[in-house]
């Protein structure tokens, strides 16, 4: 397959070389690959260093370079490098990135998965980006434009990189065009790119604010009166209480002004694309979706240890069959997975016949043991060093075991490594209603004895711990897994004292939508409130000290909500809770 490789230039003279070196490293024909960089007018040396670097590696199937006069933006840049190849398959790559060996051998891979799709988004490392994908499909509602393959021919449908958008969000408006096409977009976990963009995973100026400005024109692009006026309180929200940066409200503010007369263009689109406006619906909610958040990337060294993944499952294969789907993508390799069903055994004839890529054992006596007895039975067969649960109804983003696994081995000294993930709300017919992260500030033993603060895919451990203290509660029909953490919090040693050691989500757990079926989920477990709380086994000092830290942290939360203005709320949805 030919690539024409789009990179824009400017000022990027310190990037280049690692840029282009790493693309001749491919394992893939050179001569496939043509590199077309167009330079935005830079006034460094760029435009020398990219001379020297073609008489350098002569191997690709072109080197071209396009001089603009002016900076043009990053879209309208893309735009003219696209124009000057021919290959079926464009690839618009930053040019701070440096692409792994295999990338084009694995977009190509997934072409041949996917091969009706509209683009392919790359992996970036260290810090990925943090909009959410489906953890089963691999499809995304957007795709970066920092490493994304488009079809040449999908490209020239959607009209190409809206060049009103100078810079940020130009690729959310891409993806939204290309799915209004009737086209899907899909992350592909295994072509992985460098990118230095982060050097701590926080936003830079420019970004901070160039994202809120994209984002107000947007709305103006695809939404209706509401959309635009919720992207007006958003953005003035944030001019009231800007991140930390030096000149960030004189920077928002005159985007703010600047926008009444940027805007037009936008807001006249959808008269001349009636049919992709009709359909943006969907795109455009998608795009504003919660984000997971951002984490550095913490590589497993190459002899990182077996994990095993526990997943309980009681006679309902089609949900199973998505869990399992999830565990594909896992971009950590060395892990088993082990199905443990409570009953019949219903599920033994689909793992055998379509997962016999995964390194799936199956267990099953065919008696009632119980969820918790059914989860020990797991533990108890697992032959990693590491374990982690994942029920039969949640998933695990690509990143969830290298991320954890990783973090573990970068400190041999802990027993355990928690993490955050995502809380999905569907009906009973399967229609996914809300989705927003689940991240606590403050997890510890005082906490926890209030309410289970973990939800049980989210935590990495050490098996040691299972056969030291035990597992779940084989006495509690619902609340099993929180006595066994409270349990491993007691004991266990830990990476961060008192929070998440990742607030990135990199799972997602499913919670029932409608209201009756919410009722009955929280009608079951308060079944199991009084064996919980009178279980011997399951009281734990807490000193003057936790107490004392645990009331400092609550008082500085109340008076940050009352600073920003939302404290009455606060309490008032509080109280609705404990209605």
């Amino acid at each position: 397959m030919q690539y024409d490789v789009v990179l824009v230039t400017y000022n990027s003279e310190k990037w280049l070389r690692g840029c282009v070196a790493a693309l001749a490293g491919a394992r893939y024909p050179l001569e496939e690959l043509r590199l077309i960089f167009c330079d935005n007018a830079s006034t460094d040396g760029t435009r020398d260093a990219l001379a020297a670097l073609r008489a350098e590696y002569p191997g690709f199937g072109g080197f071209e370079l396009v001089e603009n006069e002016k900076n043009l933006g990053f879209g309208a840049a893309c735009n003219r490098g696209a124009a000057r190849g021919d290959a079926p398959m464009l690839f618009f790559l930053n040019v701070d990135t440096e692409a792994d060996p295999d990338v084009f051998a694995q977009l190509d891979a997934a072409r041949a998965r996917w091969p009706d799709a509209g683009g392919y988004e790359c992996r970036q490392t260290p810090y990925e980006t943090g909009h959410h994908i489906d953890p089963v499909t691999m499809e995304t509602t957007w795709a970066s434009g920092a490493a994304l393959a488009v079809p040449r021919a999908v490209f020239a449908e959607s009209g190409g990189f809206d060049e009103h958008l100078f810079m940020y969000c130009e690729d959310v408006d891409l993806s939204w065009r290309i799915r209004a096409l009737g086209y899907r977009l899909y992350y592909v976990p295994f072509a992985r790119v460098t990118h230095y963009s982060y050097e701590n995973g926080g936003p830079k100026l420019g970004e901070y604010a160039g994202s809120f400005y994209g984002n107000l024109l947007l709305r103006y692009k695809f939404g209706g009166p509401r959309t635009i006026w919720d992207g007006h309180k958003m953005y003035l929200g944030a001019l009231r209480r800007p991140l930390h940066f030096d000149n960030v409200r004189r920077v928002l503010a005159k985007n703010y002004l600047r926008h009444f007369i940027t805007l037009w263009p936008f807001l006249f689109w959808r008269f001349s694309h009636k049919a992709e406006y009709r359909a943006r619906t969907a795109q455009f909610e998608g795009g504003f979706s919660a984000d997971r958040g951002l984490c550095a990337l913490t590589p497993p060294p190459g002899d990182a240890p077996l994990v095993s993944v526990i997943v309980r499952t009681c006679g309902r294969p089609g949900t199973l069959r998505r869990t399992l789907q999830s565990l594909r993508w896992q971009t950590y390799r060395n892990f088993e997975v082990v199905v443990t069903e409570d009953g019949p055994d219903t599920a033994r004839a689909m793992l055998e016949r379509e997962f016999s890529d995964l390194p799936v054992r199956y267990l099953n006596d065919g008696a009632r043991h119980g969820r918790a007895a059914n989860g020990n039975r797991g533990l108890a067969a697992a032959r990693g060093e590491l374990c982690n649960f994942l029920d039969d109804d949640d998933f695990f983003y690509p990143d969830h075991l290298e991320l954890l696994t990783g973090l573990l081995c970068a400190h041999p000294e802990a027993d355990l490594a928690l993490g955050s993930s995502m809380a999905l709300f569907c009906l009973p017919d399967g229609t996914q209603t809300q989705l927003y992260p689940v991240t606590f500030d403050r997890i510890d033993r005082f906490s926890m004895c209030q309410s289970c603060r973990i939800s049980i895919q989210t935590v990495l451990f050490r098996r040691g711990l299972f056969e030291r203290y035990g597992g779940l509660i084989e006495t509690l029909d619902a609340h099993e897994d929180w006595g066994m953490w409270l349990k491993y919090l007691e004991h266990g040693r830990r990476i961060t004292p008192h929070a998440p050691d990742v607030r990135r989500a990199t799972s997602v757990f499913v919670q029932p939508a409608g209201q009756s079926e919410a009722r009955a989920r929280i009608a079951a477990y308060r079944k199991s409130d009084a064996a919980f709380y009178n279980d011997p086994s399951l009281r734990f000092d807490v000193s003057l000290a936790d107490l004392r830290r645990y009331y400092d942290d609550m008082i500085a939360d109340l008076r940050c909500l009352e600073a920003r203005g939302e404290l009455h709320e606060f309490l008032e949805r509080e109280a609705r809770r404990g209605e």
